[in-house]
């Protein structure tokens, strides 16, 4: 990064108000490296700039295999969404099932109940038919 850059960048955040920590890398042979992260005014890590070291080639295969890999994070992101939205579906479906089930089944001890009532009144009619 070219010293203009630099500062243009560090004037950058301090408009934005917040300030500029930098942070080295730990080990220099590294070739990603966190350069400097961004915090509000409680504090509180705003964003993390993760820049490769000034050396770097973008056609470097680590760079290529940070590139594959992000995506490969972003398309796993984007199906576990997928899966939790169908799984939400889902479920919504079987609570509801579950509720209609419940009272087909209270309807069945209705009519279960009923017909042995309707039993009961039917032999008493018929042995009282019987006895006279």
């Amino acid at each position: 990064m070219q010293p203009a850059s630099k500062l243009l960048t560090l004037i950058l955040l301090i408009f934005m108000g917040t300030e500029l920590t930098q942070v080295l890398p730990a080990n220099p042979e590294e070739s990603w490296q966190v350069y400097s992260s961004a915090q509000d005014s409680e504090g509180r890590c705003v964003c993390t700039v993760v820049a490769p070291q000034q050396s770097m080639c973008s056609r470097d295969a680590r760079t290529k295999q940070l590139r594959q890999l992000l995506e490969k994070v972003q398309n796993m992101t984007q199906s576990i969404q997928v899966l939790d939205q169908r799984t939400q579906r889902d479920l919504q479906y079987v609570e509801k099932m579950e509720v209609q089930l419940r009272g087909l089944e209270t309807k069945f001890r209705q009519v279960e109940e009923n017909h042995k009532q309707n039993i009961a009144k039917q032999y008493k009619v018929q042995s009282l038919i019987s006895s006279h």
